[in-house]
Parts: C-alpha cells; sequence; structure tokens
C-alpha cells in the first residue's frame, strides 16, 4: 500500500482528505487504541501523530496544538487473529482488498501480529491536542 493511498479505504474518504492535503503515513503513527468489540463485530483503531492536518477545524485553532487523534472503526470484521502485542508503539499497518472487496487488515511490530477482515472502514473521530515531549 502507497502512504498517500490508506484514506481510500474508508466508506468516505473525503471526511480525511478534507482535513489533508498528504495525509500522514500509518506506519510513522502511534497505534495507541484497539478496541474489539464482539456484540457489534467491529474493531476500532486509534492513531496519534503530530503530523497536523493543514484544514483545522474552527474548534482546533489552538496554537498550543502538537497531536492529531483519529479512529478508525472496522464493520464486519471476521477472521481476528492475534499473535502478541507489544505498545504502545509504532506499527506497521497495511490495508488491501480482497477478490470480493473486503478489507484485509494487518498489523504488525517486534512481537506484535494481528489480521482482520472487514467490510468496511470509517473514520469516527478525532481531534487535536497537546502532548509533552519525552526526552
Amino acid at each position: 500500500m502507497s502512504v498517500s493511498s490508506w484514506p481510500t479505504f474508508l466508506d468516505d474518504p473525503q471526511k480525511f482528505y478534507s482535513l489533508y492535503d498528504r495525509e500522514p503515513d500509518l506506519n510513522s503513527c502511534d497505534l495507541f487504541y484497539f478496541l474489539a468489540d464482539e456484540r457489534g463485530t467491529s474493531i476500532t483503531l486509534g492513531f496519534e501523530t503530530p503530523h497536523m492536518p493543514q484544514h483545522r477545524r474552527h474548534e482546533w485553532e489552538s496554537p498550543e496544538s502538537n497531536s492529531f487523534e483519529f479512529y478508525l472503526v472496522f464493520l464486519d470484521v471476521r477472521g481476528l487473529a492475534i499473535k502478541g502485542w507489544n505498545g504502545p508503539a509504532h506499527k506497521d499497518v497495511a490495508f488491501t482488498r480482497d477478490a470480493t472487496g473486503e478489507i484485509l487488515v494487518e498489523i504488525s511490530s517486534k512481537g506484535t501480529s494481528v489480521s482482520f477482515q472487514a467490510t468496511s472502514a470509517s473514520l469516527v473521530k478525532s481531534r487535536v491536542s497537546v502532548v509533552s515531549e519525552n526526552e
């Protein structure tokens, strides 16, 4: 997957493209949130990046903001496989489509291997915040 293609996997890519001229590379984001909800067969992934949106919403105009968080929800999840989880850390995240059009998600890093299939993906929440730098 090319760095600039992942929003095309979303039901409404324009939600993300309205914020960024060039979206952040998921592999450079911190994947800090992973929620598997078996009741609705969904998985929500939360990402954080210092790569701020070029087109901020009015309520995000604080000059102190240095972090952008966004959450992607995947619906009708099947085939969830998890082998270890080391976190929080940068993880390699890849989206592809199978022959039926379903989204295949793979997440990996040292000690982490996660994969699943979903029928759709959406941007469900985003916000800016202030994150202190660790030195």
